[in-house]
């Protein structure tokens, strides 16, 4: 009898077509297929080109296309366009020649940043998507320092932080613009993104909550948590950090500040220890690294 029960459910479940989603990449392109149906993204494990990239994304597109217009299930949820992968991210010139300002989003490739492209309501439409990734890097790399010669076609290091010139000459993908998480391909944006949210103190952690929580901002859904939205978050949260502590001072002017900051810290530190009676050299303080 069990063995009877056993077989029975066996040869249901695999009977039923909408348990599986059909999958139409070759192992030897990929481990992981993307699910279009729970709007996952796509998960290469190893380096391919550019012509099976596009023809893999041309497909899956068509699929979830179909699957949309059968209308069988009106729960599911749908994959952003914005969220696929996008080849043309690949080419070198692209941070040059892609597509910037042409929608309702502010950003110009020229100059350094303004107080439009920082405002609120410009910072929230990151986190809504309502950009795309080179526009989010755009806004990051002028705020670092990266200035655009249109003459000669190319990001350079004008006014650059120190530190950070140091480590990136050249201005870094800080979303992952292909959208394709091999290590080989997403490593170098990874690393990119991590320092941005390291430099960032922990009194600034939480700008997102305090600046564009009024516009309706409450956070992403952990189901709906992609990659690109994180680290779209974390621009947007960096970005806020850069325009209320660091926005129109020169270096010199910011190592004034931070040394009277330090001061002002070390007056407070010996008031309280005065007062207490303990010392607080062994507190735990949270890591922060200058990046600047």
């Amino acid at each position: 009898m069990k063995i009877t029960c056993i077989t029975l459910i066996a040869s249901q479940c695999l009977s039923s077509t909408s348990a599986f989603t059909p999958l139409s990449i070759s192992r030897k392109e990929f481990a992981i297929a993307p699910l279009q149906r729970q709007g996952h993204l796509i998960v290469p494990l190893r380096p391919f080109t550019t012509a099976t990239a596009a023809t893999t994304t041309t497909n899956l597109s068509a699929e979830a296309k179909n699957e949309d217009d059968s209308g069988s299930d009106e729960s599911k949820p749908s994959v952003p366009k914005l969220l696929e992968p996008f080849v043309e991210a690949l080419d070198p010139k692209y941070k040059c020649r892609g597509d910037v300002g042409k929608g309702d989003f502010i950003v110009s490739r020229t100059g350094g940043p303004t107080n439009e492209e920082l405002s609120n309501e410009n910072l929230y439409k990151i986190l809504m998507l309502e950009c795309n990734d080179l526009e989010v890097n755009t806004v990051v790399w002028k705020c670092l320092g990266y200035r655009f010669d249109e003459d000669a076609e190319e990001w350079t290091a004008a006014e650059v932080f120190p530190k950070w010139n140091e480590k990136y000459p050249t201005p870094p993908d800080l979303i992952g613009m292909a959208r394709m998480y091999s290590k080989e391909v997403d490593q170098p944006s990874l690393k990119a993104n991590q320092s941005i949210v390291r430099s960032v103190p922990v009194d600034n952690k939480q700008s997102l909550k305090i600046h564009l929580k009024p516009l309706g901002f409450t956070g992403y859904q952990f189901a709906e948590l992609t990659p690109n939205k994180t680290r779209r978050a974390q621009c947007a949260n960096w970005l806020l950090y850069y325009r209320e502590e660091l926005f129109g001072y020169t270096v010199e002017e910011l190592r004034e500040k931070r040394r009277l900051k330090k001061e002002a810290e070390e007056v407070e530190k010996r008031r309280l220890e005065q007062e207490s009676g303990k010392t607080t050299e062994d507190e735990w303080k949270p890591p922060v690294t200058e990046v600047f």
